[in-house]
Parts: structure tokens; C-alpha cells; sequence
């Protein structure tokens, strides 16, 4: 068979695969991003001055769930991965449901969501990419990452719609129950899309689905502290989080100043998210996968620091709402279209047990540690105001920009000449 007729099969093969994982993220996020509105929301029901208070508790709760989930990942078949992770979060939020439903002012359960939903996140997303870096080859996700995330930020411009759209007739808790229908069709999204490849020409480069990926956590861990590539990937999510931390807590000054209802706050949070929705999916559909392909990861990987330090000078400069508002919104969506697709793309030339652990350890922990650490940093810099916060933020950008640039290229070297499969990290 010429090299022409297989490549259709595998290429029809890859297109599948491609249509199954851009709809499985986007209903992970439109699910999430129907209770995340809600989640905000809440959060300033619990208590506005506790944030300190919820992003320590999330950490916690991400440091014990991490130890099962890595016991899971040696033992349990592939396939099962991501089911094991979204039933759960389905079960906890009906439960949270029911109480809500009850009890919709309750401070508890409002805690009580905020830390459930936001601990569970990272685990959803963190174990989609896994999977995703698990199936994809390196040539691949640049071609199709910024697709697939694209498909994400149409879910999550498709969320919050539904909240703002529903929430004041219906309330908030009945939004939980759909939210976690799209949930449960994201796991067999993503089931769908491994077959699709394994079936394909390329079905040798995918790993059996009833493999599990097996090792020991630590010795992954040990790879995690003695690899530059690692701690770089974890360097940029850290401060990429931080700054995200100050700017959360002068959003949620903003809310509280301007809405006094939970239902006028969920939305004023939906639209929001709309609004970060659809200037990340224009970055993901086009910017991002045009510097990809054109460019390169380095290139895809730099325009997010710049962009958002540009945004930070001119919110210095013309520190009022509107402004901060764009801001806001400029900011989370280059994050999420500019930065997030190449920075899963860095996974792709490890071996299987750094794609799922040593992953799972930097989206979890320490992305929360992160969290943490800048809403404990904010209690020390809030006193600068906005102006003195927008120069703050410019300034880490520039931090940023230095360490993306590095890890793209190392990225292109690891790609070109992988790593042996022993100590491929």
C-alpha cells in the first residue's frame, strides 16, 4: 500500500480523534464554567475576607487527594482515569445539591462548595491533558492543541451563558445538576477519542487503554525535583498563579462594591467569563495555533507575558473600572489561549508516568500552593492599590517572558532528540 493511501486512513483517523477531545473539553468546561459563577458568588457569601482561609483549605484537600490519585494511576487501566475522577465530583456535587437546594444561604455549604469546586477543577482538567499528552505526539498537539483548547473555551463561553440566562428564574442550585451531566459526557468523550487513534495508522505510538501507567510516585517526584524542565513548568504556573491571586482579590473588591444579590453577583461573574471565554477561544482558534505551526512553542509560549504585561501597564496608566475590567478579562484569556495550549504541548516529550503524576502534582498542589502564597502575598501588597499592583504584575510578566522563552526551546531540543524511554522526563 503506497505511503499516500495509509496516510488517508490515519489522517481521517486523527480528525475523529480531534472532533472527540475538542468535545470532551468542551463540556468539561461548560459544565465547570456553569458552577463557577456560582462558585464566586458564593465565596462572597462565605465570607469576602477568607480567601486566605479557602485557598489553604483547597490546598489541603488537593495534598490528600493527590496520594490517591497517584495509586489509581499505577494500578488502574488508562480508560478508567478520567472516570475515576469525574464520578466522584459528580457525587459530591449533588450531595451539595441537596443542601443547597435546603439551604441556599447556608456559610457552610457555600465553603463547602467553593473548596469542592475548586479542589476537583484542577484534578478534572490536570487528568484530561494527561490523557490528551498521553495519545497526541509532539508533531500533533501543535497542530491540533490549539483546536482542542479552542473547543474548551466554547463550552466556556456556552456555561455561563446558561447561568446568566437561567439563574434568576431557576435559582442556583437546578444549574448544578446539568452541570454535572456535561461532566460524566467528557469521560466518554475522551474515551471515544484514544479508540479513535489507537484504531488509526498511529495506533502504535497510543498507549493500550487497558495499560495502566504503573511506577512509583516518588520515583516520579525525584525525577520532578532534579529536572529543569520540570521546576520551569512549575515556575511559570506559580507565578502565573500569584499574579492571578491579587487580581482575584480586586475583582471580588469590585463585586462587592457594585451588586448586593448572589444571583446579580453569579451573573455579573458569567458574564465575565463570557467575555474571557470569547477572547480566549479567538487566541486558541487562531492566534495560538498560527505561532505554533508558523513558529514555534517558544513563540506561542512568549506572547502570553507580553500581552498581559502590556495590559498591566496600561491599567497603571488608567487606573479606572472600565479599564480594570479589560484588563481582567485580557489577562485570564491569554492565559487560558495563549498560554495554555503550548504549556500542555510541554508535556507531550515526557514519559507516560510524568505526564500523569509528575502533571498532577503541578496542577494540583502546586498551582493551589500557588494560590495560596498570593493570597497570603496580598495581605503585604493590597496596600499598593491598583496602580501599585498593575506595575507589580507588569513586572513578573517580564520574569515570565524570560522563563517561557527557555522552555520552548528546550522543548523543540526534547522533541527533536527525545530523552531515552527509561529517563525521558
Amino acid at each position: 500500500m503506497s505511503a499516500a493511501a495509509e496516510a488517508g486512513p490515519a489522517q481521517r483517523a486523527e480528525r475523529r480523534a480531534l472532533l472527540y477531545a475538542a468535545a470532551g473539553y468542551f463540556s468539561l468546561l461548560c459544565g465547570y464554567y456553569m458552577l463557577r459563577p456560582l462558585r464566586e458568588a458564593l465565596a462572597i457569601q462565605s465570607g469576602a475576607r477568607n480567601n486566605f482561609e479557602l485557598f489553604a483549605t483547597v490546598l489541603a484537600v488537593s495534598c490528600v487527594l493527590l496520594p490517591i490519585y497517584w495509586q489509581c494511576v499505577r494500578r488502574t487501566p488508562r480508560r478508567f482515569l478520567l472516570w475515576l475522577v469525574a464520578i466522584p465530583f459528580v457525587a459530591v456535587f449533588l450531595y451539595l445539591y441537596t443542601g443547597l437546594s435546603a439551604d441556599p444561604s447556608n456559610p457552610r455549604l457555600a465553603f463547602a462548595y467553593f473548596v469542592a469546586l475548586t479542589s476537583a477543577n484542577f484534578f478534572l482538567v490536570s487528568v484530561f491533558w494527561s490523557v490528551m499528552s498521553d495519545v497526541w505526539r509532539p508533531e500533533l498537539a501543535k497542530r491540533f492543541y490549539g483546536y482542542v483548547a479552542a473547543g474548551g473555551s466554547t463550552g466556556a463561553l456556552v456555561g455561563p451563558f446558561i447561568v446568566t440566562s437561567t439563574v434568576r428564574d431557576l435559582g442556583t442550585a437546578p444549574l448544578i445538576v446539568v452541570a454535572c451531566g456535561f461532566i460524566l459526557i467528557t469521560a466518554a468523550l475522551v474515551t471515544f477519542a484514544r479508540r479513535a487513534l489507537r484504531r488509526g495508522a498511529s495506533g502504535d505510538a497510543v498507549p493500550d487503554e487497558a495499560i495502566p501507567v504503573g511506577g512509583r510516585a516518588l520515583d516520579d517526584l525525584g525525577r520532578l525535583a532534579r529536572t529543569p524542565y520540570l521546576l520551569g513548568i512549575v515556575g511559570i504556573i506559580v507565578v502565573g498563579q500569584i499574579i492571578g491571586a491579587f487580581m482575584y482579590n480586586e475583582q471580588q473588591k469590585f463585586a462587592i462594591a457594585s451588586y448586593s444579590a448572589v444571583a446579580e453577583r453569579a451573573a455579573f461573574f458569567a458574564n465575565m467569563e463570557i467575555a474571557v471565554s470569547l477572547v480566549a477561544l479567538f487566541f486558541q482558534a487562531v492566534v495560538v495555533t498560527w505561532l505554533t505551526r508558523r513558529g514555534s512553542v517558544a513563540l506561542s509560549l512568549s506572547a502570553m507575558p507580553v500581552v498581559v504585561g502590556l495590559s498591566f501597564i496600561a491599567l497603571a496608566l488608567f487606573p479606572v473600572a472600565a479599564v480594570f475590567l479589560a484588563t481582567q478579562v485580557l489577562r485570564r484569556a491569554a492565559d487560558y489561549g495563549l498560554g495554555k495550549p503550548p504549556r500542555e504541548m510541554l508535556f507531550t516529550v515526557l514519559n507516560p508516568e510524568s505526564k500523569f503524576k509528575s502533571k498532577s502534582l503541578i496542577d494540583t498542589a502546586f498551582t493551589r500552593a500557588a494560590d495560596a502564597l498570593g493570597q497570603w502575598l496580598y495581605l503585604f501588597v493590597g496596600s499598593l492599590g491598583l496602580v501599585g499592583l498593575a506595575w507589580l504584575g507588569a513586572a513578573l510578566c517580564v520574569m515570565l517572558l524570560g522563563a517561557t522563552r527557555m522552555l520552548g526551546r528546550a522543548f523543540e531540543t526534547r522533541r527533536v532528540a527525545p530523552a531515552p524511554a527509561a529517563d525521558a522526563t
